[in-house]
């Protein structure tokens, strides 16, 4: 079954009635543009305390903003599981593996139109999409503020935005005057510190520890 929804109100009230009704997992895929989540958050809370998994894909521009990092660290503090991908095709929501709500048409501040999907190919498809984004993605762990106190040099917070705007060892080290030996080692270093896996990942820990 194939339904379209039409306009950013309708389509955030299918997604609320969609996870309201949960009962094992929800599966989803976060983009811009986005629909009103201050409802959508308060009942992933609740989802989650029941007992219903979470498994949510970020796509990199999603965490570059300070007030959906803090959203995603309080979710994943609350046992949501979360992967970023460098660039996520489609914005997707999948339920229970039943049904799913999939954006058709969008602006760059708002979402248009999307389309329920319920016991067809293409929800199998979209699942299918969903398993291999998520194989490929870096996990997001939950870590407590506290785990890097040390306040970072000058140096160091040149070194993490490089790292965070995507610079390679090789720029980093044009930049900061130094081999890209060094740069390598030196970005390892604050992986390490940073108690993170991915160079992603220590800029967005780096900005959560507000040293950028």
């Amino acid at each position: 079954m194939l339904r379209i929804v039409h306009g950013a109100e309708c389509i955030g009230s299918v997604a609320h009635r969609l996870q309201r009704d949960a009962t094992r997992v929800v599966r989803g895929v976060v983009k811009p543009p986005y629909v009103a989540t201050d409802s959508l958050d308060a009942l992933e809370c609740h989802k989650l305390s029941e007992g219903v998994d979470y498994q949510v894909l970020y796509d990199r521009s999603a965490l570059s903003h300070r007030s959906q990092l803090d959203r995603t660290s309080r979710m994943l503090d609350l046992g949501e599981q979360a992967r970023v991908v460098h660039l996520a095709p489609v914005k997707l929501l999948l339920v229970d593996d039943e049904i799913g709500l999939l954006p058709l048409t969008s602006t760059s501040q708002t979402l248009e139109s999307a389309v329920l999907l319920r016991g067809s190919t293409m929800l199998s498809a979209m699942s299918s999409v969903f398993d291999d984004l998520w194989r490929l993605a870096a996990p997001l762990c939950a870590n407590r503020e506290d785990d890097a106190t040390d306040v970072p040099s000058e140096e160091e917070r040149w070194i993490l935005s490089l790292l965070a705007a995507g610079a390679t060892d090789e720029a980093i080290g044009r930049h900061m005057g130094f081999s890209s030996r060094t740069a390598h080692r030196r970005v390892r270093e604050l992986i390490w510190r940073l108690g993170v896996q991915t160079r992603f990942q220590a800029g967005v820990r780096a900005v959560k520890l507000g040293w950028l």
